[in-house]
């Protein structure tokens, strides 16, 4: 870093020949490139900038992808307080974005095109070079350096070495701002598609493939849902409904997720997991029972929370169900859902809505429970396909005090 900082300075000072210029540059375009973060690469150019052009203070000055507006993005030599306001010449950084024209000025106070500038009077701005980022054609901001002590710091040739400074720069912002929008863009498509089918779509899919084809998988469903929150939900306003739906889903998102559940929807308040889809799992069953009784505990914190702030305790029916099921896209090429399809799906919904609410599994999921759960005979009960009651079972759940 040292190297490439006295390296810059001599080129500057045209005491080497072009080829040296060329492989300092591709140092630089391999020292800018070594980051995706904008703030990173931003202040990397920033550095870079100061130390080749021997400026007081510099500004990398954006234009917004919106609504075209030009913002302080990085600046050095400022007051801290100052670090967004650009302090130099508005005249100067708008003629040059507006424009894609490189400018420089041996002494602004003295220069026909920028003198009576309010901003080159109040401040005595001296030496200038501003150079624009541009990328694809596109303007995408400004690079702005000035010295408001001496004059004649630069000339020509120094306009021409930034330039090709703010070429490599304009590259790795544009790659910066695009990696930082396809994160913002995953993050948002994983808030309404869950992070499993999204990484497992993302790693899969080629140029043509958009969706999942159909795959069957052996699975553990886990259904949850709520008893009596119809007559719950008529004694709250919307605003109240809504966050304390909220509330409760973030706890057993939460939970489900760290238990390596896929919640494949939500349905009011009901909640649909599977465990073994879309990525196989060989203990699929044993991570859904793990799940079942960690969101019996954390609902049971939740509810010590309700009647501490004066309101009625929850009761939450959870159905466990194991078997084949087919899981892939549904829906045309405008809107496609993740699904899965399978009697286990039906089963372990019909479950959760056994009252008394409590935790139910079918002869399937019981024959994969292991060591250190309790299990109880419940009911036989007539699940959807068969023709006689099916032998159920109920997760006994010892409540810890924490």
């Amino acid at each position: 870093m040292a190297y490439l900082a006295v390296m810059l300075h001599m080129a500057l000072a045209h005491e080497i020949d072009l080829g040296t210029r060329d492989h300092l540059l591709y140092e630089l375009a391999r020292d800018l490139s070594s980051s995706l973060d904008l703030d990173t690469v931003l202040a990397k150019v920033m550095d870079r900038v100061i130390t080749l052009m021997r400026a007081s203070r510099g500004f990398i000055v954006l234009v917004d992808q919106i609504d075209g507006s030009l913002s302080v993005q990085m600046s050095s030599g400022s007051d801290p307080e100052n670090a967004r306001q650009f302090l130099g010449s508005k005249t100067v950084i708008e003629r040059v974005v507006n424009s894609g024209q490189a400018v420089v000025s041996t002494d602004a106070s003295l220069d026909d095109r920028f003198k009576g500038q309010q901003s080159v009077i109040m401040q005595n701005l001296r030496s200038i070079i501003a150079v624009p980022l541009v990328t694809k054609g596109h303007v995408i901001g400004a690079l702005y350096v000035d010295n408001p002590f001496r004059a004649s710091i630069f000339e020509e040739k120094d306009m021409e070495f930034l330039q090709a400074i703010s070429d490599l720069a304009a590259i790795a912002i544009d790659n910066a701002r695009q990696y930082e929008r396809s994160e913002f863009l995953r993050e948002l498509f994983e808030a309404h598609v869950n992070k499993q089918v999204t990484d497992y779509v993302l790693t899969r899919s080629g140029r043509t493939l958009r969706f999942l084809p159909g795959e069957r998988r052996e699975v553990t469903m886990l259904n949850s849902d709520i008893a009596g929150f119809s007559t719950l939900s008529q004694s709250m306003d919307a605003e109240e409904l809504v966050l304390f739906l909220n509330d409760y889903f973030q706890r057993m998102i939460r939970v489900v997720l760290d238990h390596g559940g896929n919640i494949d929807k939500f349905q009011g308040d009901g909640m649909l997991v599977v465990f073994g889809a879309p990525n196989p799992m060989r203990d699929h069953a044993e991570r859904a029972l793990n799940a079942a009784r960690a969101m019996v505990r954390e609902i049971d914190r939740f509810n010590r929370e309700l009647v501490d702030g004066g309101r009625s305790a929850i009761s939450v029916g959870m159905g466990l169900d194991t078997g084949e099921v087919v899981a892939g896209h549904v829906g045309s090429d405008d809107r496609m859902e993740f699904t899965l399809i399978g009697v286990p799906v039906n089963n372990s919904a019909y479950l959760s809505k056994v009252r008394p609410a409590r935790v139910l599994m079918s002869e399937a999921t019981r024959a994969r429970v292991p060591r250190g759960f309790q299990v109880a005979n419940y009911e036989p009960l007539l699940l959807k396909g068969a023709k006689d009651p099916q032998a159920i079972y109920e997760l006994a759940i010892t409540l810890r005090a924490d």
